[in-house]
């Protein structure tokens, strides 16, 4: 595995490797990569992009469970640390459960929810604080875990689409629509939410 800063060389060698769209403008816009070759072929690269340091792993298909995930994810986390992060973001969707069981035993925490439309369902936002500052940040977030302040992050969010790559690393072309009427009409507390989700 290998850090690298995000070049023309690399976004063409992602884009040869056949790396989803979505997860190729993560990386278009992030900080730095970690990848993970073999036979001069790559297998799995992870991101961290934006104000929010939201970072983001993808492994080809045959690749999962070998633990490359969490060797990714252990230089990504290194990475962050060395370049004085305080934290790091993610999101998961509540259907994806070993998602949710990866990032729980990785230490993130849920802050809260959002459902953005009937198609795209609900994710959840997660923090995993490394420091003082990261765990104020943290504390700040979660007044989006309440009606009010989802309401104000989904205008933020939707208000925002210019500048979300300098944010969060994504491109606006490549988010999720939220429809405002439908998101409050479903809000929910995060630990409502977590609570629903069978983990067993």
């Amino acid at each position: 595995m290998v850090i690298v800063t995000i070049n023309e060389e690399i976004k063409q060698k992602l884009k040869q490797n056949n790396f989803s769209t979505l997860f190729l403008n993560n990386c278009h816009n992030s900080k730095f990569l970690s990848i993970h070759e073999i036979n001069s072929k790559i297998v799995g690269v992870g991101c961290v992009g934006g104000l929010m340091n939201h970072y983001a792993i993808e492994l080809k298909d045959e690749y999962y469970g070998r633990g490359l995930w969490r060797n990714i994810f252990n230089e990504i986390h290194t990475e962050s640390q060395n370049r004085n992060m305080s934290f790091l973001t993610g999101v998961y969707k509540t259907t994806n459960l070993i998602s949710i069981k990866i990032q729980t035993s990785l230490g993130f925490t849920p802050i809260f929810s959002i459902d953005y439309n009937k198609v795209e369902g609900r994710e959840v936002v997660i923090i995993l604080p490394f420091n003082s500052k990261g765990k104020l940040i943290k504390k700040i977030m979660k007044i989006f875990d309440t009606k009010i302040g989802n309401m104000l992050f989904s205008l933020f969010f939707i208000l925002s689409k210019p500048i979300l790559k300098n944010i969060i690393g994504l491109s606006s072309k490549t988010m999720s629509k939220i429809d405002l009427k439908y998101s409050l009409y479903n809000f929910e507390k995060v630990k409502a939410v977590m609570e629903k989700i069978n983990l067993n």
